[in-house]
């Protein structure tokens, strides 16, 4: 039987202390030890994904989880925050990557100093004199002066790979830093955190279903048809009659509920547990990305830029973006930040068209004047929809509009004329891919504007 972490604890070698550290520039835990680990450790950390950094002497887990957070709380009891930045850390590796570019550099002189000792010694234009006595010894001397050179290249090269090495340490630490990676940053994190917050409220839901007063086998077998929970339901825990199946390997609720293995109870409390350790465990990361939020935004803040002021956008203004100035004809929100810009589309793409783009593409922002800025919200203004009936046009309610697919219907514009204003209407695919207009029947009748 393995041992458990309290058994491993108290067997540590007298006087091992432990050090965790959390950083949130990278999102990594680390573990320091004053003496050597013993074999149980090892095996332990080693399995939550810890590995032995030998130039930094520490063990470093590449992401928070709560499983490693769990070893590490284990063994040192609570998780302090790293005393190093991301940037200093960055800086400690550029430096022993120039100390390697500068030995092998050194080598490599002294490798090609060797060689032209040995190319000295031969007077110049001195050839190979076949079958002469001399013959063999002047091989050997070409063939040291041809290693000696091709040594001396070696260690040239890796001198330079080990400083460009060095140079790429330091730019992904400025890198990380950017303004547009950090937004960036923060939008992959509230995309998982949103993914736990939906695993939560999954769980709850299914939670009350299971707590229901009026559960019973036919409510849990169409809850169970749904919350898809897998079990192994051994004979010593599930005892049942020989004529049912004896299977003890991983079966689904639905199945067990449908072969009479278990009563409805017994998958209500399964259940139940089933969802209250997912909760527990979505919680910590949710906690997690709200940490990490909140130490993002507060560095995105401090380090400016022009993502922290996308509040300022406005149409008719212009945005800066791969090195061309572009017009602002619409602002996007989404929760009351600005999501996106729609601009007209680069001019090296070659088409008219408009674009959107996001905050993190965007490098500067120009605000417009009074005139700029009314008119933009002349040009932004759309036509009215219409909607009346006429020859051709297919009729349906607001439901089946709604529930046509978006590649099978659309909205098209139509352009101002002598008689007529500029207006839209809907169109939608027959079944013989034409395409005609609609008239919705249960909402207001609008007609073309007159002119």
């Amino acid at each position: 039987m393995a041992p458990t972490t309290a058994q491993i604890m108290t067997e540590n070698t007298a006087g091992q202390t432990y050090r965790a550290t959390y950083s949130p520039d990278d999102n990594k835990l680390r573990l320091y030890a004053s003496l050597r680990l013993d074999e149980e450790t090892y095996s332990l950390i080693n399995k939550a994904g810890f590995r032995w950094a030998p130039k930094q002497e520490l063990f470093v887990a590449p992401a928070w989880t709560p499983g490693r957070e769990d070893v590490l709380l284990s063994l040192a009891g609570d998780i302090e925050d790293e005393d190093s930045t991301l940037f200093d850390r960055q800086e400690q590796r550029a430096g022993r990557f120039s100390d390697y570019s500068d030995r092998r550099a050194v080598e490599s002189e002294q490798a090609l100093a060797h060689v032209d000792s040995l190319a000295s010694a031969v007077p110049l234009g001195q050839p190979i004199l076949v079958g002469h006595h001399s013959e063999r010894r002047a091989r050997r001397h070409a063939q040291k002066i041809e290693n000696g050179m091709k040594r001396a290249v070696m260690l040239f090269e890796r001198a330079e790979y080990w400083e460009q090495r060095a140079q790429a340490s330091l730019r992904h630490a400025k890198y990380k830093e950017r303004p547009d990676v950090r937004y960036r940053r923060i939008k992959k994190i509230e995309a998982e955190l949103r993914k736990s917050q939906k695993h939560i409220a999954r769980s709850e839901k299914y939670m009350t279903m299971w707590r229901a007063q009026t559960l019973d086998l036919k409510m849990a077998l169409l809850v169970s048809n749904y919350d898809h929970i897998h079990a192994c339901f051994t004979l010593d825990k599930y005892p049942r009659p020989a004529e049912k199946s004896q299977y003890e390997g991983s079966m689904s609720l639905h199945s067990a509920l449908s072969e009479e293995i278990i009563t409805f109870e017994q998958a209500r409390d399964i259940a139940i547990r089933c969802h209250e350790r997912t909760i527990n465990h979505q919680q910590r990361w949710v906690n997690h990305y709200q940490n990490r939020l909140a130490y993002e935004r507060a560095m995105l803040n401090e380090n400016g830029g022009v993502v922290t002021r996308t509040q300022e956008f406005e149409p008719g203004g212009q945005v800066l973006s791969r090195g061309e100035w572009l017009t602002i004809l619409r602002v996007n929100r989404s929760k009351g930040e600005v999501s996106s810009v729609e601009t007209p589309g680069y001019r090296f793409l070659g088409y008219s068209g408009t674009m959107k783009l996001t905050p993190d593409r965007i490098t500067d922002y120009k605000a417009p004047t009074a005139e700029e800025a009314s008119n933009a919200k002349k040009a932004a203004k759309r036509p009215p929809i219409v909607n009346y009936p006429g020859e051709g046009f297919r009729e349906m309610t607001k439901a089946e509009w709604a529930k046509l697919p978006a590649d099978y219907k659309g909205v098209r514009g139509a352009a101002e004329t002598e008689t007529h204003g500029a207006y839209r209407l809907r169109r939608c695919m027959t079944h013989g891919c034409t395409l005609v207009n609609v008239y919705i029947t249960d909402i207001k009748t609008v007609e073309i504007p007159k002119k």
